[in-house]
């Protein structure tokens, strides 16, 4: 097996460890007053799908934005380095834990990151700089606001709890995660982003979702015209 093929493997073993944690954390609890097995297994089985989506859709728009830039970007699960014990998956261990102490009440979903591989193009003097590699995992967050939008049009009520959270945790600038990676990549982009996505997560099934979306671009360039303003003519 060449390296290239120990990568993808590497990728999809992170990518279905991922699916499976929040599976957990979204079908831990099935809201049901009594526990039958058969019962909590096909919810179990509806959330593993819909999970199994969110994250698709999130790596393929990172893939196809990084594609574009010409570099590679791929999922893995979350994990700090130590200098006693190395690599250790805090957010997944901190999610698990938070899922058995609620009782599958509290989804924390902050347990994978994008990874863009940064390839140079010598012959077309490009290598990719940090504001454009903001982009990819921008267009990652993005990609799970339309999906979002779709389940909410489709009433996939598990659907739209499912990306909401995903991303709610995902843009929060903690250290790892994209969120984090758009903040320090690229500040003006991530506060307009992030002013836009929470917005649209407390008015989506309120307000038109057409209309909303085109609210919120406007709303969402003030900000960043605000912040450059502010930051260029800084006394």
């Amino acid at each position: 097996m060449n390296l290239k093929s120990l990568a993808l493997s590497k990728e999809l073993r992170h990518s279905l460890v991922i699916i499976l944690i929040l599976s957990f954390v979204f079908g831990f609890n099935d809201k049901r007053e009594t526990f039958a097995f058969s019962l909590w297994l096909s919810n179990f089985v509806h959330v593993f799908v819909l999970v199994a989506v969110t994250v698709l859709v999130h790596v393929i728009a990172a893939k196809l934005a990084a594609n574009k830039l010409g570099q590679d970007a791929e999922i893995s699960l979350l994990s700090f380095k130590t200098k006693r014990f190395g690599s250790v998956p805090f957010s997944p261990i901190l999610s698990m834990v938070l899922m058995l102490i609620s009782r599958g009440m509290l989804y924390f979903t902050a347990v994978s990151t994008i990874i863009v591989k940064k390839i140079p193009r010598l012959s077309k003097g490009f290598y990719l700089d940090e504001s454009k590699e903001a982009l990819i995992y921008l267009w990652a967050l993005a990609s799970n606001i339309i999906l979002m939008a779709i389940f909410n049009y489709m009433d996939v009520k598990a659907g739209v709890l499912i990306s909401s959270y995903f991303i709610f945790w995902n843009l929060l600038p903690i250290p790892g995660i994209i969120g984090s990676k758009i903040f320090f990549h690229n500040k003006t982009l991530y506060v307009s982003f992030l002013v836009f996505a929470l917005l649209f997560l407390l008015l989506f099934n309120k307000v038109n979702i057409i209309l909303l979306v085109v609210l919120l671009v406007i709303v969402a360039f003030s900000v960043m015209i605000l912040w450059r303003f502010k930051k260029e003519y800084k006394p």
